[in-house]
């Protein structure tokens, strides 16, 4: 369907009808669809906007976004992050501890809409998207002086996972390790590498972990987001009791004596009655043996999340839950299909009471890889785009997770993310990375895009015409050699020679002269290969060498050796 089909639907609904007349921002049809279906009644549309590739909408009660994977809505007030800033003006808002920007509303251009229905977010934690997930889920709640000392300590990309207890501190589990926040006067901030030294696993009335740190037993507790400890189990090891690093018995007894004298005396006195009435009760060995019962864990990982909760069940765990084994913690239950298991804890070959543990399994979607550690980054094999349509080919990149996808004209190349374009119906005709790429949620990823009915490939442009040939210049005329003739030489000789006789006596003279012309067929003078004529001619060289002229393979005439 076209855009103005589009435009057509939301003119069609009162709840809609002011944006779609004012608007810039064109939603393709299936968001528009989207919209309609997410909008209650009498809610009224009061601005769209641009989010990413994606589409928001401001109503008098909520925002609404409009992904791939389906509307979400977020309640009102909204969480301002930062106000309206650049060129276009962006306004950032926390969705779920998620940053979004919003922009290109032509009925609220400066955002003063969308800043009027929030509020300024005043916790510096929810600014930073470092810690915004922990902000948003956590029930501990840090005091302002550590929150400034924590945000120093991060590294850049280091992501807070979980926030607890530590007696009068608190402790901040990072994907790093941990962060030790101690003292309520001047807080410092401490390092602990990983992997964690786990003394205890989850137990007690607050479920806390205990953690052996610099050789001091540390009980956390009180995490919303790990409120069974399972985050810092999974980012350490158990210490076996032989250990040797592990704090004696005897003086970690005494020190937890001397710190709860009350709740010691309330337990000598339940064990006291405990006692007393153990005498007039019998415990059959039934019950027993089954308090007793212990199994080794089986490996669950490689499984299909409903596959391994079926199996998990035959071994009466005390529960069977599951969570996200990646670090976007998506909601997920042990009933779920189309998931697998990557991870769980307990770990494969641990021998643990079931009936007194829960079971948790870690997944991803089938159609994502393992990531390479518990809650690391997703990861995805890229799917093979080219040729679908553009709004099946964001649905499939919005449901792996690559949120940076950049769209570029196939034949100029140009970023067709800013123009007010529905391009729902047109085809990918190339993209990066390659099919069956593995890649990283955070990857970017280029898509070009042609028109639908135009060819993927630039028309090639017309031929010139040929240039007319031009003429061929004319040969100039060759310059012919001038010969000498022996003739002349001869007769130049004789008159020489008579001359010199006619000096010395006239009679001598005549008979000088005609003997000298008898002999007139030589020429003095000459040198080998000059050109010579006629044929047959004789002459001597200027070294006194007999000369004759010869005819060459050449066809040209020259003075060459007389030997004869």
């Amino acid at each position: 369907m076209s855009e103005s089909a589009a435009r057509r639907l939301l003119r069609n609904d009162s709840r809609t009808v002011r944006v779609a007349g004012k608007e810039t921002v064109v939603l393709p049809i299936g968001k528009a669809k989207a919209l309609l279906q997410a909008l209650r009644a009498g809610e009224t549309v009061l601005a769209l906007y641009k989010e990413g590739l994606f589409y928001a909408a401001l109503t008098e009660d909520a925002l609404i976004l409009l992904r791939g994977s389906g509307p979400q809505r977020v309640s009102r007030p909204l969480v301002i992050l930062k106000p309206a800033q650049g060129v276009p003006p962006r306004v950032d808002v926390s969705v779920e501890g998620r940053r979004i920007s919003l922009w290109g509303s032509q009925l609220d251009p400066s955002g003063t809409l969308l800043e009027g229905a929030g509020v300024p977010a005043t916790d510096p934690l929810t600014e930073d998207r470092r810690t915004a997930r922990a902000a948003a889920g956590e029930s501990v709640s840090l005091p302002d002086s550590h929150k400034k000392v924590l945000l120093e300590e991060l590294e850049p990309g280091e992501t807070v996972r979980s926030i607890y207890h530590d007696g009068w501190g608190y402790a901040v589990l990072t994907g790093n390790g941990l962060v030790l926040l101690r003292s309520l006067l001047a807080p410092k901030a401490t390092r602990v590498g990983l992997p964690l030294r786990i003394l205890r696993r989850a137990h007690g009335m607050f479920d806390s972990v205990e953690v052996l740190i610099d050789g001091k037993p540390h009980k956390l507790h009180g995490s919303k987001l790990d409120p069974k400890g399972e985050l810092l189990e999974t980012q350490g090891e158990i210490l076996p009791p032989e250990s040797p690093v592990r704090p004696s018995s005897g003086t970690r007894f005494s020190t937890w004596i001397r710190r709860h004298p009350v709740l010691v005396s309330l337990v000598a006195g339940g064990v006291l009655a405990a006692g007393l009435y153990s005498n007039s009760t019998q415990i059959g060995p039934k019950s027993v043996a089954s308090a007793e019962r212990t199994s080794v864990v089986a490996d669950f990982t490689g499984s299909s999340l409903t596959a391994a909760t079926a199996r998990a069940r035959l071994h009466s765990w005390q529960t069977v839950s599951a969570a996200d084994a990646s670090s976007a913690y998506r909601p997920v239950t042990s009933t779920t299909s189309g998931w697998q298991v990557c991870f769980q804890s307990p770990s494969p070959a641990e021998t643990v009471r079931p009936s007194a543990r829960t079971l948790t399994l870690y997944a991803v979607p089938e159609q994502e890889e393992c990531p390479t550690r518990l809650h690391g980054p997703r990861r995805a094999v890229m799917p093979a785009l080219v040729g679908d349509r553009y709004d099946d080919a964001s649905r499939a990149l919005d449901d792996l997770g690559l949120d940076g996808v950049i769209v570029l004209h196939a034949h100029t190349g140009k970023r067709l993310d800013d123009e007010p374009k529905d391009m729902a119906d047109w085809r990918v005709c190339r993209q990066q990375p390659q099919p069956d790429t593995e890649v990283e949620t955070w990857t970017r990823i280029e898509l070009w895009l042609i028109g639908s009915g135009d060819p993927c490939a630039e028309p090639s442009p017309k031929p010139e015409p040929k240039p007319k040939p031009k003429p061929k210049p004319k040969p100039k005329p060759r310059p012919r050699p001038s010969y000498g003739t022996a003739s002349g030489g001869g007769t130049s000789t004789g008159s020489s020679t008579g001359s010199v006789g006619g000096s010395t006596s006239g009679g001598s003279s005549g008979g000088s002269g005609g003997g000298t012309g008898g002999s007139g067929g030589s020429q003095a003078g000459v040198q080998f290969g000059q050109y010579c004529s006629p044929v047959g001619a004789t002459a001597v060289t200027a070294d006194g060498r007999p000369a004759k002229c010869f005819m060459g393979k050449d066809g040209n005439a020259r003075w060459g050796y007389n030997s004869g």
